[in-house]
């Protein structure tokens, strides 16, 4: 799975890469203004960007996983010079930590968001997202929020670093569909997962998304 989100990543630079060049020879031809060239977004009302997001987990969530990787696509519709109106689809697999004789099941969820975007001076903003997060392996369907500062990197690249968090529902730990249990007490690497109690409460992560602009 690693391997894929790296293949996307490189076709999406090359694309952005190629669409640079192409954007700085049109603006240079059509006398475009220097400030301008600053963003992507310049004479574009909607903007599209692919990303991979690592994160950590930290607090109650951290016991269970300590590293996530997933990747999302996300839209940009401007509003204004200084407001955009996000909406990010991705998929992000948090990998289950092994404890003594446990060994945790990954937590996999899909998140859809919708968020908005209120851009400060020079490249930076700030980014409030909310939406509901459908897990696999009877994770169930909770709701997401974050929060985030991003940082313009070049025409066409941007890093946000963020903040996320849902509130689990509450899931038995008789092993459902994984190779190991949901925040059970005992258990090994297979079989139908431990005797503790049931698992779910708040989860946190920070993260940064690393993203290519088009």
């Amino acid at each position: 799975m690693k391997n894929i989100f790296f293949v996307i990543a490189i076709l999406a630079i090359s694309v952005a890469n190629a669409q640079d060049s192409l954007s700085s020879v049109q603006n240079t031809n059509e006398n475009v203004p220097k400030h301008h060239d600053k963003s992507v977004s310049a004479n574009k009302t909607v903007v599209w960007s692919i990303g991979i997001e690592p994160s950590v987990p930290f607090g109650n969530f951290s016991n269970f996983s300590g590293f996530g990787l997933g990747g999302s696509l996300q839209t940009e519709i401007l509003a204004s010079k200084k407001l955009g109106i996000t909406i990010n689809a991705g998929y992000l697999d948090y990998f289950g930590k092994s404890a003594d004789t446990i060994k945790y099941s990954d937590f996999k969820y899909w998140p859809i968001m919708g968020g908005l975007k209120y851009y400060m001076s020079g490249n930076s903003y700030l980014h409030a997202q909310a939406g509901p997060g459908f897990g696999t392996n009877g994770l169930g369907t909770s709701f997401w929020y974050g929060a985030g500062v991003g940082f313009k990197l070049s025409k066409a690249l941007d890093a946000e670093l963020r903040y996320m968090g849902w509130k689990q529902n509450e899931v038995s730990n008789s092993g459902k569909g994984g190779t190991g249990v949901y925040g059970g007490t005992t258990g090994g690497t297979g079989g139908t997962g431990g005797t503790g109690s049931p698992y779910g409460g708040h989860y946190s992560t920070v993260g940064v998304r690393l993203a290519v602009n088009f």
